[in-house]
């Protein structure tokens, strides 16, 4: 029998999450950790976190994220997938959490090889591109990269030549497939000239960018949102999804976004829906394909949505459309 969405002791609606390397926080409630478990058993949907984030925050994370059938990090550089104790194989390359969620059980994490294989060629092989082993993070949670001058491959040339050619501070810390320019790092320029569309710019045709919260993210074409979904796809299903394809994911797939490292991800599923928008282009996207976009918050800042809100009706709106698919 289908019941509404289970949630935790109504004193504490909230868990705040522990500061990310640059500082930042967040917040989850305990009913959207309720409503991804009713989205994901009781209507059979594969519910995937896709972020932007280096790996090392990702992890810091887990316990606080709600249970997924895919993890993804670094703009989709790499892919991890839920352990349950006691399956065959456990060992050094699984991290373990502990949810904070009581609803939650213990349960692991181990990556998708043949996705970090795919990333490493793109890289130009090798096996110098910082933090990969789960196990030396589980063991030492203040593990850092590998110094980018010691890293080989094509992304950490390109990182370089970012740094010798056009003086900028580079942030590669927790990244294994991907590097970041900060604007708050740059200490040579003044915040008010960091363009971040012209650094975004610099990309080349095997290198890909994205903005994030003015920042700029740099990573092999074959990665991103977009293509990590769609790789997602034809694993999940393999029969529907065989040449993993956009069609796939505009006939069956929908997300959550809020930001311009969303954009080509949110434009190749049917539909988006928006909790927050945290930049200038993604309101131009809206506006240029309203009927492909749902807003959730209240933009009159009078009537705010408060605290997470937001994310809990995009996620109740996804259920009920998973449910209508369903009864069709």
């Amino acid at each position: 029998m289908k019941t509404e969405p289970h949630e935790d002791n109504d004193d504490e609606k909230l868990l705040r999450f522990p500061p990310s390397s640059t500082g930042l926080e967040g917040v989850i409630s305990y009913k959207t950790i309720a409503l991804v478990d009713t989205i994901r058993i009781q209507q059979n949907v594969k519910f995937v976190l896709v972020s932007g984030m280096r790996t090392s925050t990702l992890l810091q994370r887990l316990p606080y994220l709600p249970k997924a059938d895919a993890y993804c990090s670094e703009n989709g550089g790499r892919i991890f997938y839920p352990v349950e104790n006691g399956e065959e194989g456990d060992g050094d390359d699984v991290f373990w959490i502990q949810p904070k969620s009581r609803h939650q059980k213990p349960f692991g994490i181990r990556e998708d090889t043949a996705w970090r294989e795919r990333m490493t060629k793109a890289m130009g092989g090798g096996n110098s591109y910082g933090v990969w082993n789960l196990a030396a993070i589980r063991n030492d949670p203040a593990a850092t990269s590998m110094p980018l001058n010691e890293r080989d491959g094509s992304l950490w040339e390109f990182a370089r030549n970012l740094i010798d050619h056009h003086g900028l501070v580079l942030d590669a810390k927790g990244y294994a497939t991907c590097f970041r320019v900060n604007q708050k790092q740059q200490l040579s320029q003044p915040a008010s000239s960091f363009d971040s569309s012209k650094i975004s710019a610099l990309a080349t045709s095997t290198i890909s960018s994205s903005v994030n919260l003015k920042c700029v993210d740099f990573y092999p074409s074959c990665s991103g949102k977009k293509n990590c979904c769609l790789y997602l796809a034809s694993k999940f299903f393999p029969e529907d999804c065989k040449d993993a394809t956009n069609d796939f994911l505009l006939n069956n797939a929908v997300c959550m976004c809020d930001d311009d490292n969303d954009l080509e991800m949110a434009l190749a599923c049917r539909h988006a829906y928006l909790p927050e928008i945290s930049s200038q282009s993604m309101r131009e996207t809206v506006d240029k394909f309203p009927d492909r976009f749902t807003i959730t918050f209240r933009e009159n800042e009078f009537d705010a949505v408060k605290e997470t809100d937001a994310s809990d009706l995009a996620l109740s709106l996804i259920w009920e459309r998973t449910k209508s698919i369903e009864e069709e």
